[in-house]
């Protein structure tokens, strides 16, 4: 059977509440990487139309609350949002922590069609080419569980079908980060594997920012690429 898509993007944007403290530094931060991931959102909004699929996502910094981190994360608040009152963490956490993870999964619950249909899960994000003064050397990570044979499977595809369209595309499985660290995908994995949800594979893609034009965007060339060497491929 196909599989069905779904796309998130969990650092959309760098949008602030009223009301947040803006000092120390924030305002500065803001518009780097550590406020938001540049590109992603637009980019996930191609693929997800190009695959007719749906796309959640979130537009407040991650500055203010992580949502691609689990509760009790050390990573979940920021030094701007961790000195705040327990009763005001909690607010943004149940405002939009929780809230876009539960829409992600009930989009998921939805694209099953009641758990009968395997679920694709592509998380869109992405990363500075270089870090801490080291140059990364990938174009595209595609990051998974390489124990979860559904998702061993997608991402093993995919790779092939983009190396075969473009073989200077530095393409790599789990860098530059672990598909298996604390992440969305990696909480939706256990919350369907502990109930009767969808087969479901959790991907994240990861694009380098080095590939961002003058305009702030990924080329249309990739949003096409990527979307055009997925369908067909995912079967559960």
């Amino acid at each position: 059977m196909t599989s069905a898509f779904v796309v998130s993007c969990e650092h959309g944007g760098n949008r602030l509440p009223a009301g947040f403290p803006r000092h120390g530094g924030l305002l500065e931060a803001l518009p780097t990487h550590r406020g938001w991931d540049p590109g992603a959102l637009t980019l996930a909004r191609r693929i997800a139309s190009r695959l007719r699929a749906p796309l959640r996502y979130s537009t407040v910094s991650r500055l203010v609350v992580e949502p691609n981190r689990s509760e009790g994360h050390t990573e979940l608040f920021s030094e701007w949002s961790r000195p705040l009152p327990a009763d005001q963490r909690r607010r943004l956490v149940t405002r939009y922590h929780r809230r876009h993870r539960r829409r992600v999964r009930r989009a998921i619950e939805a694209a099953s069609r009641g758990g009968t249909r395997p679920v694709v899960h592509l998380a869109v994000h992405s990363f500075t080419p270089v870090l801490k003064g080291v140059e990364r050397m990938v174009d595209v990570g595609i990051l998974f569980d390489p124990e979860r044979a559904f998702e061993r499977r997608v991402a093993g595809r995919w790779r092939a079908a983009l190396a075969e369209r473009d073989p200077e595309l530095r393409v790599r499985f789990n860098e530059p980060y672990d598909g298996r660290s604390d992440g969305l995908t990696t909480t939706l994995r256990s919350t369907f594997d502990a109930g009767e949800g969808p087969d479901y594979a959790g991907i994240e893609l990861e694009v380098n920012q080095a590939l961002i034009g003058p305009d702030g965007r990924f080329p249309d060339s990739l949003a096409v690429l990527l979307s055009e060497t997925l369908p067909g491929l995912a079967r559960g």
